[in-house]
């Protein structure tokens, strides 16, 4: 059975892989504030990838959770390079739905 380690390394290998195919020129910034977000949930990511694998949490729980985390997400790296507000929000809404999906990925 997978553990949070497959997890988070399936989810740097995705991030990455989006940062080279949609943000090339912020990929570094990118996996910084992608690994600050996956280092301030972890411990929630955790005990919700667990009930994922066990069929406590549906996949659209696992979405309605960590949607709501969505503000511990700062972004200062993109941020300090002075992105638009309305392209940093994309990005991060594109963290949260490659979350989603390496967990899904992942655990089921």
């Amino acid at each position: 059975m997978p553990n949070i380690n497959d997890f988070i390394l399936t989810l740097k290998n995705d991030l990455l892989d989006f940062a080279k195919e949609n943000v090339e020129e912020y990929k570094d910034e990118l996996l910084k504030d992608g690994t600050a977000f996956i280092e301030k949930t972890k411990s929630d990511l955790e005990r919700w990838t667990e009930g994922l694998a066990s069929g406590a949490l549906s996949k659209s729980d696992f979405e309605f959770l960590l949607k709501g985390k969505k503000d511990l997400a700062e972004m200062e790296a993109l941020k300090q390079l002075g992105l638009s507000k309305i392209r940093i929000t994309k990005i991060t809404n594109s963290i949260i739905d490659i979350i989603a999906g390496s967990a899904i990925k992942t655990f089921l």
